[in-house]
């Protein structure tokens, strides 16, 4: 079990999630998460663009080799070690009031963060995805290099062979490198290798019991208090039974200074 484990130093640890609140809500409604294929993602350095280029000189004849299979063998659900960033929350959720109704008139782009530990995420994985694929399961801390010792740690993995990555625990540590670019995210990845290409498939769902993974859910503190009990009592009607928390990320403060002469 240990290796399953990639420089996590506690799996008891909070870690934190930034879901779309409808994506959050379906996945409530279904009972499942979805883990996805890197290929999906914007940052082209993902596995180092999906697709590597070796050569091999045999017997004095150079010829060049293309691997991409296994990396449509990943699948990965992403965390972050930060409770609380600005920067995440704009990232990945969108807020403008609308000055009549006081609602959120980007409602399709508001995001829910969500609180869980890797120990919790893993066994749910482990044990959901025995319904559906035969595979190997991880959860790791991601490592952020520079983008030359990333693309250098890559071709070193190939002085161990060619099919270096038919290893999944090989697989597994390379879907946790990222660039340091990115270090502001502190990010865990929960990842399932499949044990064989799964072709044309870009996500897959995997069944859990929210109430098992979820420990809290805190809604955007950008809206408005009656929009957050309404979003509350929905996730109550689908059945959460978990704690609510209220960020004060951004509440506003009366700073008060005692300035009399025995406090001077």
């Amino acid at each position: 079990m240990i290796n399953n484990y990639i420089r996590i130093p506690d799996p008891d640890l909070s870690i934190y999630r930034y879901f779309r609140l409808k994506y959050f809500e379906d996945g409530l409604n279904h009972k499942n998460i979805m883990l996805v294929n890197p290929c999906v993602w914007e940052d082209p350095m993902e596995l180092v663009g999906g697709l590597l280029g070796i050569y091999i000189t045999e017997k004095g004849k150079r010829t060049q080799k293309f691997i991409s299979y296994p990396f449509t063998r990943i699948y990965a659900q992403c965390w972050s070690m930060t409770k609380e960033s600005d920067t995440l929350l704009r990232a990945y959720s969108r807020v403008a009031i609308d000055p009549d109704t006081q609602r959120n008139s980007l409602s399709d782009d508001e995001g829910v963060s969500v609180r869980t530990t890797p120990r919790k995420l893993f066994n749910a994985l482990e044990l959901g995805i025995t319904k559906t694929f035969p595979g190997f399961c991880y959860i790791g801390s991601v490592k952020y290099l520079s983008s030359q010792e990333l693309t250098q740690t890559v071709a070193n993995a190939f002085l161990r062979g060619t099919n270096v990555f038919d290893n999944p625990i090989n697989l597994a540590e390379l879907a946790l490198l990222k660039r340091d670019a990115f270090a502001h995210e502190s990010e865990v990845r929960l990842l399932f290798i499949s044990e064989y290409a799964i072709p044309n498939v870009k996500n897959i769902e995997i069944p859990i019991d929210p109430n098992t993974v979820y420990d809290s859910i805190t809604f955007d503190p950008r809206l408005e208090i009656f929009q957050r009990l309404e979003h509350e009592a929905k996730v109550r009607d689908l059945g959460f039974t978990g704690t609510f928390i209220e960020s004060d990320l951004y509440h506003r403060i009366e700073l008060q200074v005692d300035l009399t002469d025995n406090n001077r």
